[in-house]
């Protein structure tokens, strides 16, 4: 017993000399990456006397200011975030609506209605439920601080819409209060400026103070799916002797993280100590107390402080953190240097700064020879494509680790098709870290996330879409410093491990239908989403066929080729649709074996709910999500006419638009025409889904952004290819821009050039009505080729590349006698039904 009492000690001390290692090492990196920052910021003379007061002249230095619109997607259900960011930045400050009259704020933000506050975290480009919304302030002017009725809500009407850029964000207030707000990494600053302080008429009136609120129940909620709604657990706010700072932490549960509760802690510091503070939990209030602790759900908690009349500007630094509140203040003076402590436009500087150094300083295009339009989607495409997901490597993960470590992807379902690839392109050290990310959680976790929010798994919409992130970057040659048979082992436990539950979910790891995939090679309809998970579950063993073939596995890779080609169970051919000549259609099965017809129309996902076999697509969608084997498709369907009929019916611009063509399931179904070697008819069906589609401004976006995943397919349909994601294959379409330089870094650059993109026309600038669409020839790399696709090591690899397009005003079949993609999942099936 006391040999078992001695080796518990020295386990425990061992743990805690590695845990303090790690803190160490984590501590440093961020130390460097500081003085790294301050080596690369701008300045001497000509460094502006003010970024955040004077857009002109910031927008001189970095022109892609002038063609990024933070408000780019944020109505219209596009659930954009505009507040201010760094490029993967945990925080994400941001004002808050809560009003029902106007629906879930799923970013926090509004066109209309009154703030509750801004606050420190928010989720971009969203729809499952309102997260975050939590480490908020408000100001606020009051007589005394015993005049503001904490048992109500405290909102503030905006007397101007609120502007912004890149960096920097101001709300204007009717009682003449302005809010301007930047951020970095895992901090940001408040600068509030209040209205000068007259005396008022009446002969016992007092002047207004201005006031503070710090909420710290504050959080978004959902109106329309309550039951889903985030809610506050408990918290306590703490409040310094000389009444300058607070810190605390708050504990809330729901959202998109249903599993249990989270928590996050905070720091936050005035550069003014304030003349009175006030406590206030629920409805009682204590004046005096530096302390207030609520550990009952939806208490109302939080702190007032009041500063001398007559301040005009006040400033206050917040940093947050998901680990503790000593971390939390650290993060704001790893942020910031303490020479611009309370600066905010050295703050605003720093962030349009880093923008351009990790994104926008690698694309180069002469904007003065291209269509603004287009211009203005290419910059905002990148910019919405790189807010998520988070980067909370170090200290900020859930684990002590010496890996990468991300969070805020609400669904790799949404995000392998083209987000993560595009990754692969602009930012290989970042999908390197993002893959080790994914393989050290099944290190700690047992299973690859698919979807994460504050430390915790999201729902599991259909398969382990992890599978096919892993394939993408193996494929791609993204192999340094990945042990990728241990990625292989991560991804088989996908696909032969049975997810236990947690926390009363069922389905926020792994392949929970894995039961009825092993067993019939299909998902029967005792699971939900059947249709979507059995073409899922096709998908992702494909996708691990790819990486143990690459490893030298070769049985494990023909195993999985095997149960890749599942899929066709569920094709019927003696399927038809209403007003529909052709048939044959994926349709659910029963346990038997069995087509299953009493609820069942390809034309129909009666609702497309959670509930339902097919989720977010109609049977006929799903039909063609398997382009790692179009050959069996094609084969299937009868003859290339029927194919390219099938495939016409799908959008409206030629027929009958069964298609939700921007919706996940369908976002490579426009480029499929280049399996039938008619990629004329991609083009044109992509250059309509661009102009119908897509617009500027706040309702530029045709529906939810999927945290960036429509921004990632508007980039690659501008540069003139698309991934065939799980492989290294890329289809061509037509570019809508003469000139793009991608600069990977100072060795590898890709070059893009489409001659003749827009006719001579006298008096006309490029636009859309003078851009010819389609492709006349194709060269890469100095050859004419004649296929419509191309390898990622032709145009990306470690030499760079070269892309030329020779455009055509009319349908050119230039591709007739090429070589056409290839099925690199094809697996011959003697009998599949």
């Amino acid at each position: 017993m006391f040999a078992w009492y001695v080796l518990l000690i020295f386990v425990h001390r061992a743990v805690a000399d590695a845990s303090k290692e790690l803190e160490a090492l984590w501590s440093q990196k961020l130390q460097e990456s500081a003085q790294n920052r301050d080596a690369v910021s701008i300045g001497g003379p000509q460094r502006p006397a003010s970024f955040s007061s004077n857009s002109a002249r910031l927008s001189l230095l970095f022109p892609f200011l002038n063609y990024v619109d933070v408000f780019f997607g944020t109505q219209a259900h596009g659930h954009m975030f505009p507040g201010v960011s760094l490029p993967f930045g945990m925080c994400k400050m941001g004002v808050d609506v809560l009003d029902p009259h106007l629906g879930d704020s799923y970013a926090g933000y509004q066109f209309g209605g009154e703030i509750s506050g801004v606050s420190m975290l928010h989720e971009s480009g969203t729809d499952i439920t309102p997260h975050y919304g939590v480490v908020s302030q408000l100001p606020l002017l009051a007589k005394s601080l015993h005049h503001i009725d904490t048992t109500e809500p405290i909102v503030a009407s905006r007397s101007h819409p609120d502007a912004g850029h890149i960096g920097y964000y101001k709300v204007w207030l009717e009682d003449r209060i302005e809010i301007e707000f930047s951020a970095s990494r895992r901090s940001g600053l408040y600068k509030y400026t209040f209205p000068v302080s007259r005396p008022l008429k009446h002969k016992n009136s007092r002047l207004l103070a201005p006031v503070i609120l710090v909420n710290v129940s504050h959080h978004l909620h959902s109106f329309h799916k309550p039951w889903l709604s985030q809610q506050f657990r408990g918290g306590f706010i703490q409040i310094s002797k000389d009444l300058k700072s607070y810190h605390g932490k708050a504990y809330f549960s729901h959202g998109t993280s249903p599993t249990k509760s989270w928590s996050v802690s905070f720091y936050g510091v005035f550069d003014k100590a304030a003349k009175k503070v006030r406590v206030f939990k629920d409805d009682h209030s204590h004046s005096g107390l530096r302390h207030g602790e609520a550990d009952e759900s939806n208490y109302n908690l939080g702190a007032l402080f009041e500063f001398e009349v007559g301040t005009r500007i006040l400033h206050s630094h917040v940093g947050v953190s998901f680990r503790d509140v000593p971390t939390a203040q650290a993060n704001i003076h790893h942020d910031y240097p303490s020479t611009h402590l309370f600066d905010l436009d050295w703050s605003v500087e720093n962030a349009v700064n880093t923008w351009n150094r990790e994104v926008f300083s690698k694309i180069s295009i002469d904007v003065s020879e291209e269509d603004p339009i287009v211009v203005q989607k290419y910059f905002n495409s990148l910019y919405g494509s790189h807010l998520m997901p988070v980067d909370r490597s170090g200290l900020e993960a859930p684990w002590l680790s010496r890996e990468p470590y991300y969070d805020d992807f609400p669904s790799l379902w949404k995000a392998f098709r083209c987000l993560i690839p595009m990754f692969t392109i602009l930012d290989r050290s970042r999908a390197t870290d993002f893959i080790r990310s994914l393989i050290d959680a099944w290190r700690h976790d047992g299973f690859m996330p698919e979807g994460r929010t504050a430390s915790l798994n999201t729902r599991v919409i259909g398969g382990s879409s992890s599978d096919i992130v892993l394939a993408d970057a193996f494929s791609k040659g993204i192999k340094h410093r990945i042990d990728w048979k241990v990625g292989l082992r991560a991804m088989q436990t996908n696909s032969e491990r049975y997810p236990e539950p947690r926390h009363g979910k069922k389905d926020t790891r792994g392949r929970f239908a894995l039961s009825d995939w092993l067993e019939f090679g299909y998902v029967t309809q005792e699971f939900s989403r059947s249709l979507t998970r059995t073409m899922d579950y096709a998908y992702n063993d494909f996708a691990i066929s790819v990486v143990a073939r690459g490893l030298g596995f070769i049985k494990t890779s023909q195993k999985y080729m095997k149960r890749c080609s599942n899929w066709q169970q569920l094709w019927n051919p003696r399927a038809t649709a209403p007003h529909l000549y052709y048939h044959g259609f994926i349709q659910p099965k029963d346990r038997d074996g069995d087509f299953y017809t009493k609820k069942y129309d390809p034309l129909s996902c009666f609702g497309c709910l959670w509930k339902d076999d097919a989720y977010m697509a109609k049977p006929i969608e799903y039909g063609w999500q398997v382009p790692y084997d179009m050959k069996s498709l094609k084969a299937l369907m009868g003859s290339k006419e029927i194919f390219v009929e099938r495939l016409d019916d799908m959008f409206s611009l030629n027929g009958r638009g069964f298609a939700d063509s921007l919706n996940e399931p369908s976002f490579m179904t426009p480029f499929l025409y280049n399996f039938v070697n008619l990629q004329y008819k991609t083009s044109e069906t992509v250059d309509y889904l661009i102009g119908k589609k897509f617009k500027l401004g706040p309702k530029g976006l045709p529906r939810c952004s999927g945290a960036g995943s429509i921004q990632a397919w508007l980039w690659f349909a501008l540069s003139g290819f698309f991934p065939v994601a799980g492989t290294d294959i890329y289809l061509i379409t037509s570019p809508k821009l003469s000139k793009v330089v991608i600069s990977i870094d100072e060795s590898i650059k890709i070059v893009i050039i489409a001659h003749g993109l827009y006719r001579e026309t006298h008096g006309s600038s490029p636009s859309s009505s003078t851009r010819n669409k389609y492709i006349k020839n194709v060269k890469l790399n100095g050859d004419y080729i004649d296929r419509n696709w191309f390898t990622h090591e032709e145009l990306f690899g470690e030499h760079g590349g070269l892309l030329e397009f020779f455009m055509a005003p009319f349908p050119v079949h230039w591709d007739e006698e090429g070589e056409s993609p290839p099925s690199p999942g094809h697996y011959n099936r003697r009998h599949i039904h």
